[in-house]
């Protein structure tokens, strides 16, 4: 983008200009990196999710199976307790899993790469500024 920027006459206010550009740099910055670490460690979380989710399946299933041969009395009841106990966990397991989701990856890198740009845009913004900064007297 073309700034106006012959319309700066004093070094003070080209200063202005870029403590405002870093500022919004460094805060960028910190998001990238945020961002960026929250991407790796998704790929990683989602493993062991599916692993936690498959267990839980496989132990509700276990206990369902459990239920069906048990006479009634209280190792019934401590079963049944255990087999709400699971789904519970695998319904919270299945929720946090939207937020692992392709989807939800693909907008993070779809983010990181709008920050990339942005971070690009304010660098070229700093060079014409302190370009600019040089020229005056």
């Amino acid at each position: 983008m073309a700034y106006s920027l012959d319309l700066l006459t004093q070094k003070s206010e080209a200063d202005a200009l870029l403590n405002t550009a870093q500022r919004d740099k460094r805060t960028l910055e910190v998001r990238e990196q945020s961002l960026s670490l929250r991407t790796a460690n998704s790929a990683e979380d989602s493993v062991e999710l599916q692993a936690e989710l498959n267990e839980a399946r496989l132990l509700l299933e276990t206990t369902n199976s459990v239920i069906a041969t048990l006479p009634e009395g209280d190792r019934k009841e401590d079963e049944i307790t255990k087999k709400m106990d699971l789904e519970l966990k695998i319904r919270k397991l299945t929720r946090s899993g939207s937020r692992l989701s392709p989807v939800s990856k693909i907008e993070n890198e779809y983010e990181l790469d709008q920050l990339d740009k942005q971070l690009a845009g304010i660098d070229a913004f700093i060079t014409e500024v302190t370009a600019r900064k040089e020229a005056l007297v």
